[in-house]
């Protein structure tokens, strides 16, 4: 589904810290008996270290959200080997007799190996991809902008047994905190609900219902969005819509504020009829 570029999008919004924040590196200085055991992730920026959020952790968190938000509407268990759209997909395709039957040409026709695929991934699966699937949006490593503050915390692990501290358990760690992380997530072939998806998710975010990084029971990881902007482009000029520039190659629109995006969004309908669909010529634009 990806032979031909049909659209794009952007989105790019601030993350500010409700509460601390800990993205924990991996990388420990054992040799060092005065750094701090749990170091934050760090990354390169202009040639200098800077704190980030992985653009890993961030696809994480949404597609985990997004699995809690269409848990009604068929969502796989990415994690398990024989209930994951991946598994049941390939034991499918290794299953001769039922390609070749004529119920499955009737339903697939002349439609590619991944359009076959897409059809029958479950609906955060064809957002966020899978084994047998190509993810549909990417996320970068968010950065802060402006100062922001250090610190860092000991603790010390309980003994799940006794409820009591447990002896020789004290560790310390490195967190974040009143910092603004830039943000960036681009979408390529989309469909619109998958795009209301997104802004659904920063909901939560706002309401405290999705957090991010360790210590959430403690807590820490809370976060708010602000400063939401998206750029949509579609490279089938024969699409109807309003407020596009023409580009030669595409047609684009920039909205800028999160009440503009949702005014956009607001008839999009999260349901079966637009969770089968496979044809982006068909979707309408934003």
């Amino acid at each position: 589904m990806f032979s031909r570029l049909y659209n794009e999008a952007v989105i790019e919004f601030d993350m500010h810290t409700e509460s601390p924040l800990f993205i924990k590196s991996g990388l420990d200085d054992q040799l060092n008996p005065a750094a701090v055991e749990h170091t934050f992730f760090v990354t390169y920026k202009n040639g200098e270290p800077v704190p980030a959020i992985p653009g890993s952790s961030l696809k994480g968190v949404f597609r985990s959200t997004a699995e809690q938000l269409l848990k009604e509407h068929g969502v796989c268990n990415i994690l398990s080997k024989v209930d994951s759209c991946s598994y049941r997909i390939r034991q499918e395709e290794r299953n001769k007799e039922e390609r070749n039957k004529s119920e499955n040409q009737d339903n697939y026709g002349q439609m590619s190996l991944g359009e076959i695929r897409y059809k029958k991934s479950c609906p955060v699966c064809k957002l966020f991809g899978s084994q047998v699937l190509k993810s549909r949006i990417t996320f970068n490593d968010a950065c802060p902008v402006g100062e922001y503050k250090t610190g860092k915390r000991a603790a010390v692990a309980i003994d799940r047994i006794t409820g009591a501290s447990r002896s020789g358990a004290l560790y310390d760690f490195e967190y974040i905190e009143n910092a603004v992380f830039k943000c960036r997530i681009q979408l390529r072939n989309f469909f619109r609900w998958q795009v209301k998806l997104i802004f659904e998710i920063f909901n939560r975010i706002d309401d405290g219902y999705t957090t991010f990084g360790g210590f959430s029971s403690k807590g820490f990881g809370r976060m708010r969005i602000e400063n939401v902007s998206m750029t949509v482009r579609y490279y089938d000029k024969g699409k109807k819509a309003e407020g596009y520039s023409d580009k030669e190659l595409y047609i684009e629109k920039n909205i800028t504020g999160r009440e503009a995006i949702s005014e956009l969004l607001k008839d999009i309908k999260f349901d079966e009829a637009a969770f089968k669909g496979c044809d982006l010529k068909h979707d309408k634009a934003l």
